[in-house]
Parts: structure tokens; C-alpha cells; sequence
């Protein structure tokens, strides 16, 4: 008798497949006190269960083939990065030495107090970004108790649909290299970075799939649509021909749709539509190229400014511009000023430290970069050298008074005069911008 399930639907797809339950278990977190002189033993075993922590990781990242886009390496580099940060390094280790603790007990003390910070957040997007810190903790935490963080690692998954109650995005990289049909998870939602690396990966998933292997075993055939979010377990024959027939039609359909990538697009009544793309960073380029995209509506600019101590200079501003220009070849390229302040700081931009956080009253974006000239024209002047290479146009975040248009333009026609002055060469470029709408409270 077949069984009905339904869950949050986070990336398209049939898949039809035996069931892979991985169960990993509650992890039960010991507390034990520490006589003074195990204190500096107890520091070292956390710092060695960081570093396999991070050795499991790296393994992982390598195992991306070098031709997958960017942003799929970078939800992996991403926990790197954490498991770097100050606050699951360095806290834990205050934590064992002032309450002569043990560690696993020290980094849940830490991670509560990180999840609390985020529950408190009011866009879903960023409360979301918790799971980051969980499934990271999570990882170190198996270390300190020698559970197996990636148990599935050796075993033969291809076409296997995989349900677990959670999966991490270091997981599911791992798991789209052993060919899986499809993933459920028990928990989550389709604003975590295991949803959104689902869809760049074309893996049909489905999330928040409440108590899904209490009614799923091991081995059974099930068939999964990760645009309804629905599951059938132990479908009869009818419905299994049902299901096979929409696939075959999906494949025929993407199919069809690779044949005209290269194509141009135009209406039923011949209207030709630019279909551009956004980057993120200068290695997104060879994606665009081979999606056939017109040229780049967005470029962002705030990568230069991350994992570093630094403001970036007009040359490797420059450097990184000129290299994304010259390798459009002529396409049209939309790079975006600086976009920093309020809720979006990096390290390399000091000016956003002393910010108000709320972006409607303090500075951000144009408003930061017209209130700082000195962070301001080094980039305006990188971006009309690269100009010389190609059409480059330019867009200002956040405009929301006419004030800060003609403020910007004055800007950039003085920083024309220098560079027609100097060494440096630039062609015209084309200007526009991203309105900001306050609404009323």
C-alpha cells in the first residue's frame, strides 16, 4: 500500500530511487569539571578536534571538480572561515580555562549563545544563517566525541535517495560527487544553504519533512517531486509509469532548452530581450560564458573587500575589474560601487565600523561612499581605467534623493579630469542606479 508524505519543496525534480536512511543521532553533550592541571590538555584536545574539523573540510573542497561554479565552493569555504572566526575558536577556549570545564560542554555554551543572537534577527534570511553555526558546531563537536562526522563517505549511494534530518552543506557536495537521485531532510527550510546549494546542483530536495524516517525504512522505493514536495513510499506500478513519463519529459525539456542557450532571445513578436547575468566574483565569468548570457547586469564589488585587514587599492581594484571587462569581450558589464554599512560590513572596510544599524538613518552604500572620498574615488577611477577595455557601465546602490545622483556624477567627471590627465585611459561609460524605497512606519 503506497503512503503519502509532504514537505517543503526547495529544488525541482523527479527522482525515483531506493530509500539511504542516515541516522546520526542526538549527540548527548557531557559536562564534567577539570582538575586545574588537566585545564591546558583539555585546551589542546578542542584545538586538535578544530583542526580535523577543518582537515575533513578541505578534504571535501578538493573533491569539487575544478569546472563547478564558484558558489558552490564557496558555501565549503564559508565554514572554513568559521571554523577561523574568533568566536568558535577562541570563546570556547576562555570558556575551559575560567569554568574548568571540558570542551564539548564550553563549545554548546558558545553555540547557544550564537543561535540566540540569530533567532533574534528579524529578516529569515540572515535567522537562517544559525544553521551555518550549527552544522560547523556540529562537526567540531563529533570530533571531541569521535563520532564519524561524514559516515556515508565510502559507501555506494549512486541513485540513492538519501533522508536524514539534517544535512550540511559539506554533505551535500559530498553527496552530489557520489551521483545520489535526490535528498529529504526532516528539518530545515528553503532559505538555508542546503536548499539554495540543492538548486545550483540540480538535485531535486525536500526539506522540513517532519519525522519522515519514522514512516520511511531503509531500502524502500520511493518516488520524490521536489517542486510539489511531495513523496510517494511503495508507489504501484500505474504511478511509477506516471511519474517515469514526467521525467522523460523534464530531460526532453532541458534538453531542448541547452540547444537554445546559444540562441538569441526573441519574443513572438520579435522583440529581442538582453538577458543578463549577475557575478559575484571574476572566476563566475566562465558560467556566464557557458550559459550564453548577454553580459553582466550586476557585477558586485564587496568580494574585494572580504578576508582581509585592508582597504583594496585603486590597482587591485583595478586588476579585478580589468580582467572581468577584457574577459566579456565586448558585452556589456553593469559594475556596482561599493555596497557596504549597516547590516553588511566586511573586515577590509574599516568606514563601516562606526555605522548606525539601521541602514534607512545611518551610511550605507552611495551614502557611504559620498560621505568617504577617500574609499570612493580610488574605485571610481579602477572602474573608468577598466573601461578602456570594454563597454562597462556603472550602477550606484541605494540612491534614494536626486542629491546623491548629481553628487556621484560631479564625483566621477572630476575623477574623468584626472585620469585624462594622467597615464590612464577610459572611454564613456553608461550610469544609472538602484532606487531605495523607505516605506512608512
Amino acid at each position: 500500500m503506497s503512503l503519502a508524505l509532504n514537505g517543503i519543496g526547495v529544488s525541482r525534480g523527479i527522482a525515483i530511487g531506493k530509500v539511504h536512511l542516515i541516522q546520526r543521532g542526538k549527540l548527548e553533550i557531557p559536562e564534567y569539571a577539570l582538575a586545574p592541571k588537566a585545564i591546558e590538555a583539555e585546551v589542546e584536545r578542542f584545538t586538535k578536534a578544530l583542526q580535523t574539523s577543518k582537515q575533513q573540510l578541505q578534504a571535501i573542497r578538493r573533491r569539487i571538480p575544478s569546472n563547478t561554479p564558484t558558489d558552490i565552493a564557496a558555501f565549503i569555504d564559508t565554514h572554513l572561515l568559521m571554523l577561523d572566526d574568533a568566536m568558535l575558536r577562541d570563546e570556547p577556549i576562555r570558556m575551559i580555562r575560567s569554568d574548568a570545564r571540558n570542551a564539548e560542554w564550553a563549545l554548546k555554551g558558545q553555540r547557544d549563545a550564537l543561535v540566540a543572537i540569530f533567532d533574534q534577527m528579524d529578516d529569515p534570511y540572515l535567522r537562517t544563517r544559525k544553521d551555518d553555526v550549527e552544522h560547523v558546531i556540529s562537526r567540531i563537536m563529533r570530533t571531541l566525541l569521535s563520532h564519524e562526522s561524514d559516515s556515508s563517505d565510502e559507501e555506494d549511494l549512486q541513485g540513492a535517495i538519501i533522508i536524514a534530518d539534517d544535512l550540511t552543506p559539506a554533505d551535500t557536495v559530498l553527496m552530489q560527487s557520489m551521483e545520489i537521485a535526490a535528498f529529504i531532510t526532516e528539518s530545515g527550510g528553503p532559505l538555508s544553504h542546503t536548499a539554495i546549494l540543492a538548486r545550483s546542483l540540480q538535485i531535486p530536495a525536500i526539506v522540513g519533512c517532519h519525522n519522515a524516517s519514522r514512516y520511511i525504512l531503509d531500502g524502500d522505493q520511493i518516488i520524490i517531486d521536489g517542486k510539489q514536495g511531495a513523496i510517494i513510499v511503495d508507489p504501484d506500478a500505474r504511478t511509477l509509469k506516471h511519474y517515469r513519463k514526467q521525467q522523460r519529459e523534464q530531460k526532453r525539456f532541458q534538453a531542448g532548452l541547452a540547444k537554445l542557450k546559444q540562441k538569441p532571445a526573441i519574443t513572438l513578436d520579435g522583440r529581442k530581450i538582453t538577458l543578463l547575468a549577475n557575478a559575484e566574483l571574476p572566476e563566475d565569468i566562465r558560467l556566464i560564458k557557458r550559459i550564453g548570457a548577454d553580459g553582466i547586469g550586476l557585477f558586485r564589488t564587496e568580494f574585494l573587500y572580504m578576508n582581509r585587514s585592508d582597504t583594496p587599492n585603486e590597482e587591485q581594484q583595478f586588476e579585478a575589474y580589468h580582467s572581468v571587462v577584457k574577459a566579456m569581450k565586448g558585452q556589456p558589464v553593469t559594475i556596482r560601487t561599493l555596497d557596504l554599512g549597516a547590516d553588511k560590513e566586511v573586515d577590509g572596510c574599516h568606514f563601516t565600523k562606526r555605522l548606525c544599524s539601521n541602514p534607512a538613518l545611518g551610511l550605507r552604500a552611495i551614502r557611504l561612499c559620498l560621505n568617504e572620498p577617500g574609499l570612493f574615488r580610488p574605485q571610481l577611477r579602477a572602474i573608468l581605467r577598466a573601461s578602456a577595455s570594454g563597454a562597462v557601465r556603472i550602477m550606484l546602490p541605494m540612491i534614494s534623493t536626486l542629491q546623491e545622483v548629481i553628487q556621484t556624477r560631479q564625483l566621477i567627471e572630476q575623477v574623468k579630469t584626472n585620469c585624462a590627465t594622467g597615464e590612464s585611459l577610459f572611454c564613456e561609460v553608461c550610469f544609472g542606479h538602484q532606487a531605495q524605497a523607505n516605506s512608512k512606519t
